[in-house]
């Protein structure tokens, strides 16, 4: 069982998320779960960890991203670096547009903190997800340390759930 001890939101600047992008069809039993293994194992993260000083709270985390339009879907994994930074060789890049966050801290343990969806928490609170020009929907979870990845005492973990978001 998980749930949300934690809502606020959070400017975010421009950003470039940079990393590589899946498709649905890119899923081994319906998650990405494998997909991040292999980014550890292989050591895909590091030559993306030079430039994790984005200017944003928890910019040292690590990203998966849906980005969702109304006639597709990608979902990426990888950081934010700033809008300058050099995209290595090997790896692709996807700007963001400065916009607020509503952000939500999902406690439990694994994989419950995957599954539970804060979108009734940002409703509640007077919020809905946001499209940008394209009709794109940006969410992203954000695995930020030492939250995701030092158990507590129970053995839960938190895993941030952030969405772009307007009233």
């Amino acid at each position: 069982m998980s749930e949300i001890v934690k809502f606020y939101t959070q400017k975010m600047p421009s950003m470039k998320l940079v990393g590589r992008k899946y498709k649905e069809k890119d899923k081994i039993n319906g998650t990405f779960a494998d997909t991040w293994l292999r980014w550890f194992s292989e050591g895909l993260f590091k030559p993306l960890e030079i430039g994790l000083d984005a200017g944003i709270e928890d910019n040292d985390a690590y990203i998966g991203l849906s980005d969702c339009t109304k006639t597709d879907y990608d979902y990426w994994i990888g950081v934010f670096l700033p809008m300058d930074a050099a995209v290595p060789e090997g790896y692709e890049s996807l700007e963001l547009r400065a916009g607020t966050l509503g952000v939500c801290w999902v406690k439990g343990k694994e994989p419950d903190v995957y599954f539970h969806c804060c979108l009734d928490t940002l409703k509640a609170e007077g919020w809905k997800w946001a499209e940008d020009e394209n009709h794109r929907s940006v969410c992203f979870e954000r695995y930020a340390c030492p939250r995701f990845t030092e158990p507590d005492g129970n053995g839960d973990i938190i895993l941030d759930q952030c969405y772009y978001i307007e009233k």
